[in-house]
């Protein structure tokens, strides 16, 4: 996508360097009583890939990064997307996820949550939910399942 917008920048730019516009003075008949400006649907049309680019609406809401302590200590943290529709409840449900996740892929039985925190990141303009939480892992089965 960062070339497509970079390409309709620099077309952008060329289009006022002619003498031409790129754009023609004519309008667009939808229907007899509506009957906009091209330039006005071009300009409809590039915001909403612009917006349709921030909000990436197929895009996890939830990125999540685990980190070993030792062999029984997880920490699990989640950086909710910016701009999401939903999902601002879902945070305790994915770290319980993810845990059981990583001790059934690591071999051990389950798991005890030892801390969970929630909070809010505001680095820019646009703050983000963030959860952090630390795991045990518990009840050692030699191998994980499926592996004999």
């Amino acid at each position: 996508m960062g070339r497509t917008a970079f390409a309709l920048a620099l077309a952008a730019i060329v289009a006022g360097c002619g003498s031409k516009p790129l754009i023609p003075d004519k309008n667009v008949a939808f229907s007899p009583g509506f009957q906009p400006p091209v330039e006005a649907v071009v300009f409809t049309v590039l915001a909403g890939v612009a917006a349709y680019y921030v909000i990436e609406p197929t895009a996890p809401n939830w990125e999540v990064k685990t980190e070993r302590v030792d062999d029984t200590r997880v920490v699990i943290s989640l950086r909710k997307k910016r701009f999401s529709t939903g999902g601002d409840g879902e945070a305790r449900a994915l770290f319980q996820r993810k845990a059981g996740e990583i001790a059934n892929g690591s071999g051990f039985e389950s798991f005890s949550i030892l801390s969970f925190e929630e909070g809010v990141d505001s680095e820019t303009t646009a703050a983000r939910r963030v959860s952090r939480g630390v795991v045990r892992l518990e009840g050692f089965r030699q191998r994980p399942p499926g592996q004999g």
